[in-house]
């Protein structure tokens, strides 16, 4: 049996991972589990197209020979506590040197309207799942040692199961957006075009079996409707999902559209509340609490400065920025709730996490 690479890597995300991947971003199960299914595809669709180069294909590489290929065995622990923080932005780092901020920027924008999810959550979906992504490729590296070449042409064979994974409409819209080149739609093109030159050959074929049999209707009739059929199916068939991408959504707004005097806002916000996502996880007793407090004051003075900047921004600037607190400031109110009903942290840390809390809901609502 041929190689599915897409079913090899999501064979290996077991209920476990899912569950811990919901945990970490906030969100239930299943949104979990519709969401690594559209990533993982997505992913490898993109690093296929970027080995579709030497250049290209020598950065997908030696970004997947420092990929862990038993991550898939690691996760749930790599995801725990503050090892969470630090394993996400590994994998937003490594995503970005590979494919740029722009690109990542543009890729997880895509991810977040297709998959419902916030800015944030979509985010930090892109870094694990790249992660795992790149894992599986190691796995495969080193099972089959695969150099730049050899795993740029195992990319290349896996077009066709990439592209039945991946949701009806996805790859324009990657496409639209600048993360998947020309390569990627020339590929479905030629899938069109073989299917068309497959159609007019076997009606050729019926043209001559009918002019061999004197009874041509016995002939001709099957495989006129046979050759209609491959045209159907396989031509037409490959151009209906185009039909849904004539117009492109519109995307939940990008980090890289909050830029002020130089400075990328949302990618500074983005970094607040993961943070402070991350420090609450951190809080187990009075202890911990009073060594996570320097971390939460150093989170609102950084969002007084964030608050100082909205006079600077347009419109539909403010209403973006509202849009990423209001993504994460559910599951900051409801982990920051647990933490206060630990035995004695209230005491420590509720005058600051109270200001914490007030400070982001402000921000929430679009001036």
């Amino acid at each position: 049996m041929s190689l599915n690479l897409v079913s090899e890597l999501t064979r290996l995300i077991t209920p476990a991972i899912i569950g811990k991947i919901a945990t970490v971003l906030g969100i239930n199960e299943d949104l979990a589990r519709k969401a690594i299914a559209i990533a993982i595809p997505a992913l490898l669709a993109v690093l296929g197209n970027k080995a579709s180069t030497a250049v290209g294909a020598r950065a997908v590489s030696g970004a997947v020979t420092q990929a862990d290929p038993n991550i898939f065995d690691k996760l749930t622990s790599a995801l725990t506590g503050a090892k969470g923080d630090k394993f996400i932005e590994s994998g937003t780092g490594a995503l970005a040197s590979l494919l740029g901020d722009s690109t990542l920027s543009n890729f997880t924008g895509v991810l977040a309207k297709q998959a419902g999810l916030g800015s944030v959550a979509s985010s930090s979906l892109m870094a694990i799942a790249g992660q795992l992504a790149l894992g599986g490729l190691a796995k495969s590296q080193q099972s089959s040692g695969l150099d730049a070449s050899g795993l740029a042409n195992l990319l290349g064979s896996q077009q066709d199961n990439i592209k039945a994974a991946l949701p009806a409409g996805l790859g324009s819209l990657l496409s639209s957006a600048g993360v998947l080149g020309s390569g990627f739609a020339e590929h479905a093109g030629r899938a069109t075009t073989d299917a068309g030159r497959a159609a007019s050959v076997t009606a050729s074929q019926a043209a001559v079996a009918a002019k061999s049999d004197t009874n041509w209707l016995k002939w001709l009739i099957p495989l006129a409707l046979i050759a209609l059929a491959l045209w159907y199916f396989l031509g037409q068939g490959s151009r209906l999902p185009k039909t849904a991408d004539t117009t492109t959504p519109t995307a939940t707004p990008a980090i890289t559209d909050l830029m002020v005097d130089g400075v990328d806002v949302g990618k500074q916000l983005t970094t607040v509340l993961d943070g402070v996502k991350s420090t609450f996880g951190t809080v187990t007793d009075v202890a911990s609490a009073q060594a996570a407090l320097p971390k939460l004051q150093e989170a609102v003075t950084a969002i007084d400065g964030i608050s100082g900047m909205l006079g600077k921004l347009a419109a539909g600037q403010k209403t973006a920025l509202a849009a990423l607190v209001s993504a994460s400031l559910p599951t900051i109110k409801d982990t920051a709730s647990k933490v206060l009903a630990i035995q004695g942290v209230g005491d420590v840390a509720k005058p600051v996490v109270d200001s914490l809390i007030a400070k982001l809901e402000a921000l929430a609502k679009p001036a």
